[in-house]
């Protein structure tokens, strides 16, 4: 494996306060001596799952669109990190459509035994999430879907940062501590990739 830790950015926001908390996480990663790779999802032409089906046979989706880019950097990186807005108690729609694209990675990995990413690589993978309401079962609905996510691609879990009360955008920045976590969770991520052997 030689790719870099893959950062996914699904904030329709550019740099809103799930973009500024990934970017704090990088420079922690980065301070730890790993490389990144920063995907804003958002630029990126891509649909939904149509739910064809045909990715049965084959464990490849017939669309042809920007998600064809994606897929090798997935199969590639060491680690990943995810991060999102909470909308109505849930992932951003970009994130939601882009995970749904991960079907074919599905059929894969339970209907063929082929799956993109080996058993046993324990790939790290982070989620980091914002949300306008101090809601907590908001962020848990939304971390749900991401390890459910990381567990059908062979990631495994790694921890998360779910930050609560803040909404308009860059406000963020009104809660250095909450930067710093993200700061501090990205140097220890990237201890956690070298301790799982993936650097």
């Amino acid at each position: 494996m030689v790719g870099n830790i893959l950062a996914i950015s699904s904030s329709p926001r550019k740099n809103g306060n799930s973009e500024l908390l990934l970017q704090s996480f990088n420079r922690g990663v980065q301070k730890g001596g790993e490389n990144v790779e920063i995907v804003r999802i958002c630029n990126l032409g891509y649909g939904p799952c149509k739910a064809c089906d045909q990715c049965a046979a084959t464990g490849e989706c017939i669309l042809q669109d920007d998600m064809r880019s994606i897929y090798p950097l997935v199969a590639s990186a060491k680690a990943m990190v995810i991060a999102t807005p909470i909308y109505f108690g849930s992932l951003s729609a970009q994130l939601k459509m882009f995970i749904d694209r991960f079907q074919c990675w599905w059929y894969a990995k339970y209907r063929l035994g082929k799956p993109q990413v080996k058993p046993g690589e324990e790939r790290p993978g982070f989620f980091i999430s914002v949300g306008a309401l101090k809601n907590e079962e908001h962020a848990k609905n939304a971390l749900s879907i991401a390890k459910i996510y990381f567990r059908s691609i062979n990631y495994r879990y790694a921890g998360s940062l779910c930050c609560s009360g803040i909404d308009e955008k860059a406000a963020v920045k009104k809660h250095p501590d909450q930067l710093q976590n993200a700061y501090i969770a990205g140097r220890n991520f990237a201890e956690t990739i070298k301790q799982a052997g993936t650097s």
